[in-house]
């Protein structure tokens, strides 16, 4: 899957963000464009990236809620 970032998401990450669409309320688009943007930035400044999933997660959550 392809975002409109251009960035591949595995399959992991797309059922993530699937749960998260509907944990949310908010159409499964919405919360991929932030997920993406949110992965994205956290990749870019990781030198582990084992969690990088789950801090994205908690971003859209927090990102949405405020």
């Amino acid at each position: 899957m392809t975002s409109s970032n251009h960035f591949k998401l595995e399959s992991d990450h797309h059922h993530l963000i699937k749960a998260l669409a509907e944990d949310i309320d908010l159409p499964f688009e919405e919360v991929n464009v932030i997920f993406v943007s949110a992965l994205e930035s956290l990749k870019s400044n990781a030198r582990i990236q084992d969690y990088l999933s789950v801090l994205a997660s908690k971003k859209v959550r927090d990102t949405l809620h405020h």
